[in-house]
């Protein structure tokens, strides 16, 4: 389970033999000290634990009872706003003036533009906009008066970013749109975001990933998924990724009026419980339609439930696609039961749910599916007089390759 820290939690956490950390999120976590003579309960201090220039540091926030909850999470809060700004946090601050208008802030006009981004786009592309400006923007410059904001400024912004080897693409695309409402009604001169191009920002240009795993890494993993921590939900969203070569975002979504089993065009001839999952259009990245196949294991893994296949304990919502990265990463569902910390990525060099899916990729072309046919599976746009006269719909072809890829799967997997 995820740990999410409260009075309760905190005055709960017993003193052992070694000090120990628990970890919240964004580097927010607590160490407790081993008890003494002056002290039998042992101390609780907050740390903000991060890594800037290659070297990992601890902020010390204050020892609890005597700091908050709620003071240490606003320190936290300023602390890794500093980082994400290029700063230091434990240097001493450059004290700004405050902005002298709330209502021209850049805080202020981004909640604007998401309550018109909610009714003017869909909900995929809503979510994906509004979590890069939460997550970065936001504590960077929501109390920042947005028409002193400069070029400058924007640039330097995507570049610290970046340095934390985050995509900055869609970070830039939604800070841009604040502006450009910004500057439909206004409020400001110029938009400091437009016109930036990777050729000149190298921040902008998208990162290539490589990672996939390896024969080994996959028996390692399909193993340390079950016998790890976390909701089952999140376990088998991981692995259907695999099994079915699809983004996790897609599969983190999927809802039970998507499947259809037993039926079917063409219909299974190797089992009895034939499958096919529709993902809709607007939940598509290249926005079409796209039809895979299920194997019997994929079946497996998505059960009989209901509504949404891999639903939130907490809402019934569907799993967010970072709740997957977060516990591959062990962000999260990090002690073990003995006290001992999980290590990361499962103990393997680093790697994130969508490398599962080029893990497939590469399987896909191990067992000699044509290229055509995997990138099918995949559904990778076609370009152009291909996607414009090649019409054919691949059905008994990726049923094909996909059979294939469970079978290569499940041999690697034993």
């Amino acid at each position: 389970m995820s740990t999410q820290f409260s009075d309760k939690f905190i005055q709960n956490l017993k003193p052992e033999a070694k000090k120990y950390y628990i970890r919240e999120s964004r580097g927010f976590a607590i160490v407790v000290h081993p008890s003494g003579i002056k002290n039998p309960k042992g101390t609780k201090t907050f740390l903000y634990i991060y890594t800037i220039n290659g070297k990992r540091k601890e902020l010390k926030l204050g020892n609890y009872p005597e700091v908050t909850l709620k003071d240490a999470r606003i320190k936290h809060g300023e602390a890794y706003a500093r980082l994400v700004n290029g700063e230091d946090p434990v240097t001493p601050p450059v004290i700004k003036a405050e902005p002298q208008d709330e209502n021209l802030t850049f805080g202020h006009f981004t909640e604007l533009y998401l309550q018109w981004s909610k009714d003017n786009h869909s909900p995929k592309w809503h979510n994906t906009i509004k979590c890069a400006l939460n997550k970065d923007a936001l504590p960077v410059w929501e109390y920042t008066l947005i028409a002193s904001i400069k070029r400058r400024d924007a640039i330097a912004f995507l570049e610290n970013v970046a340095r934390r080897g985050i995509q900055v693409i869609n970070l830039h695309k939604a800070t841009s749109s604040v502006f450009d409402y910004a500057l439909e009604r206004e409020y400001i001169e110029s938009n400091p975001m437009a016109g930036l191009k990777a050729k000149t920002i190298p921040a902008l240009k998208p990162k290539a990933r490589e990672r996939f795993l390896s024969d080994s890494e996959i028996k390692h993993v399909w193993k340390a998924i079950d016998e790890g921590p976390g909701y089952d939900e999140t376990k088998r969203a991981l692995k259907l990724i695999m099994v079915t070569a699809q983004r996790p975002g897609e599969v983190a979504a999927m809802h039970r009026r998507e499947i259809q089993t037993g039926v079917g065009k063409p219909r299974c001839k190797i089992c009895k419980r034939c499958g096919w999952w529709t993902i809709p259009a607007e939940r598509m990245k290249n926005g079409e339609e796209h039809r895979i196949y299920l194997t019997p294991t994929a079946l497996e893994l998505i059960g009989d439930a209901e509504g949404y296949i891999f639903p939130s304990p907490q809402d019934g919502q569907p799993i967010n696609r970072n709740s997957l990265s977060q516990l591959v990463s062990r962000e999260r569902n990090n002690k073990k039961p003995n006290g001992e910390m999980y290590p990361p990525y499962y103990g393997l060099p680093e790697w994130t749910p969508h490398d599962l899916r080029r893990t497939a990729r590469t399987l896909l072309a191990r067992v000699g599916v044509p290229e055509e046919h995997a990138e099918e599976v995949l559904s990778h746009k076609k370009e152009g007089l291909v996607d414009r006269y090649n019409r054919h719909d691949y059905m008994e072809e990726k049923k094909e390759a996909l059979i294939k890829l469970e079978a290569e799967l499940m041999k690697l997997s034993i």
